[in-house]
């Protein structure tokens, strides 16, 4: 990680992808603005996703969109990632099919590709209409600039949210935390020909990021900026080395709760100074 990136810069990102997070546990369906949602932020919509396995369907919050009350020309998109058991179950198919939302794009892994196509934009003004987010983009106002944003299974949801976006011509830029990879690596020239503004933040230790496996024809958005929790006082376990606070503590969140991943020792010495 070189001295010239702020990691700072993101990390307002990052908490917008933690309420998220809190949003879905309040409720998986329908949450309403939690009270601690960011004042410079007004929710436009919230965004669900319908992961389904043969007959079982089962639609669920996946995140929201925002306008910057600063500077309302701004926008963000955000997506949660893994939680359910059936979000899970469509993340591991690591398959690879067409992407036919743009032509010529190349291909992305299949059960991440039809997980975005189900995804559906709920106004907060209950007098819009629901709609599809990928129909959503048609109705982006000129001149808006879009950041998209998530971690983990949102990344790759986010991924392929900003690369539609860049193909209409949207001013979009694409944050991402523990992505895996998305596509194959006719996806990732397609990407680099629209010149999105694409920074990939990944831990070293996670094995989220490294599938699925460049063998199977997958490839990473490049570059990539590379953080480390095994030089941090972070337990060395999988969930750990992948959770979002630990990227958020890492990165120098110095209010990212990691006190369900602060390594053994590091906690007895907390609880002693206490």
């Amino acid at each position: 990680m070189g001295d010239t990136i702020n990691m700072g810069a993101y990390i307002p990102w990052g908490k917008l992808v933690e309420i998220a997070y809190a949003m879905y546990k309040q409720n998986p369906t329908a949450p309403q603005t939690p009270t601690d949602f960011p004042e410079d932020w007004e929710r436009v919509a919230n965004l669900t996703m319908t992961p389904s396995l043969e007959s079982i369907r089962e639609r669920e919050f996946a995140g929201f969109i925002a306008q910057s009350k600063s500077n309302p020309q701004l926008q963000t998109v955000v997506i949660r990632g893994t939680e359910s058991k059936l979000d899970w179950l469509m993340d591991v198919e690591f398959l690879l099919e067409t992407f036919r939302e743009v032509p010529g794009s190349g291909k992305t892994e299949r059960g991440f590709t039809n997980l975005y196509r189900t995804m559906m934009v709920e106004y907060a003004d209950a007098s819009i209409p629901t709609q599809s987010l990928i129909a959503q983009l048609d109705t982006v106002p000129a001149g808006t600039r879009l950041v998209v944003t998530g971690h983990s299974l949102g990344s790759s949801l986010a991924t392929l949210h900003a690369f539609l976006a860049g193909s209409k011509k949207i001013d979009v830029e694409l944050i991402t935390f523990a992505s895996p990879r998305v596509g194959d690596s006719n996806f990732v020239e397609a990407f680099r020909e629209l010149n999105i503004p694409n920074t990939r933040i990944f831990n070293h230790p996670d094995i989220v990021p490294r599938v699925p496996m460049e063998v199977a024809g997958f490839r990473h958005l490049e570059p990539g900026i590379e953080i480390n929790s095994a030089l941090y006082p972070i337990k060395h376990s999988i969930p750990c080395y992948h959770a979002m606070s630990t990227y958020m503590y890492v990165m120098g969140d110095t209010q990212a709760d990691i006190s369900a991943c602060r390594s053994g020792q590091a906690a007895l010495a907390s609880a002693s100074q206490g």
